[in-house]
């Protein structure tokens, strides 16, 4: 480009945006070749923040939140987690109630996972059966939480088919990113650069089709979950039915031999055959 723009009163908060930007999406290298090319050409940055980088109070809960999550301090966590988090968002927001469920999940199989010992997974179990009979009593009927409410009395967690994913270092290191998600969002310890409001216009329409958008996809999830708990209990009325199916077939097989055998068959066994038979018949006709 010929000739050389006029250095203008708001270059330097021009170049702190693209530079916030950078930062954020964590484009280290291009970031230091700006730094370096505006030093190179004499073209300033603002030194003083466009937009606050991030309120560094919450930001010091949610690192103080992930750090007690890692070392397993369930006390201290939950601690945090009440005393930052609206009352609103904590008994209300299902994202949060579904969260808080997994977290304490993650509390209880901690000492087991991290084998501290049988003292420490005694109490932590103990801690979260307490959790099941209080806050985490209103999740009972739900479909995806059922299982768990059995965890506490289990002697063997770590080997039951049922609850082994929870040891593994996939679930929890999903769980740690959900979490740290949803406090960004939450505490918005980290708001957005500058640059994204600029994109946007900073229109109130904006934000109120952001808001439309939020509901409708809530409602899609709800609706998600609610099939999701529908084939769930299908399934496991078919794997039921599957079972006795096994175990007629066998009471069939062994009628048979003994008929074979010339050892009569009671009218009895035949009604309470025939009626096994209609039940499953019966279901089969429903799926």
């Amino acid at each position: 480009m010929s000739g050389s723009l006029s250095v203008v009163s708001f270059e330097g908060e021009l170049n702190a945006i693209v530079q916030e930007y950078l930062e954020f999406v964590t484009f280290d290298k291009t970031l230091v070749s700006f730094q370096k090319e505006c030093e190179t050409k004499q073209k300033p940055i603002t030194t003083q923040s466009i937009k606050s980088k991030s309120n560094q109070k919450l930001l010091a809960i949610q690192n103080e939140l992930m750090q007690n999550f890692h070392k397993g301090k369930r006390d201290r966590f939950l601690k945090l987690w009440s005393e930052n988090l609206a009352a609103s968002v904590k008994d209300q927001d299902p994202v949060a109630k579904k969260l808080e469920f997994y977290v304490n999940i993650y509390f209880a199989v901690y000492p087991i996972k991290f084998a501290r010992g049988q003292r420490d997974a005694d109490r932590a179990m103990g801690d979260f059966k307490k959790y099941l009979e209080t806050r985490g009593a209103t999740l009972s009927q739900t479909t995806e939480f059922l299982p768990y409410y059995a965890l506490p009395f289990v002697p063997n967690a770590k080997g039951h088919p049922s609850y082994k994913e929870l040891f593994t270092d996939t679930w929890v290191k999903d769980l740690e990113l959900r979490l740290e998600k949803f406090l960004t969002l939450t505490l918005k310890s980290t708001p957005q650069p500058k640059l994204f409001d600029l994109y946007r216009g900073n229109k109130v329409g904006d934000e109120n089709e952001q808001f439309q958008q939020i509901s409708r996809l809530q409602q899609q999830l709800v609706d998600s979950e609610r099939k999701t708990m529908s084939y769930i209990k299908r399934h496991n009325r078919v794997q039921a039915d599957y079972h006795n199916l096994i175990g007629i077939t066998a009471d069939l097989v062994e009628a048979l031999e003994s008929t074979v055998q010339g050892k009569p068959i009671s009218p009895d066994y035949l009604q309470e055959f025939g009626g096994h038979m209609q039940e499953l018949l019966k279901f089969a006709s429903q799926i």
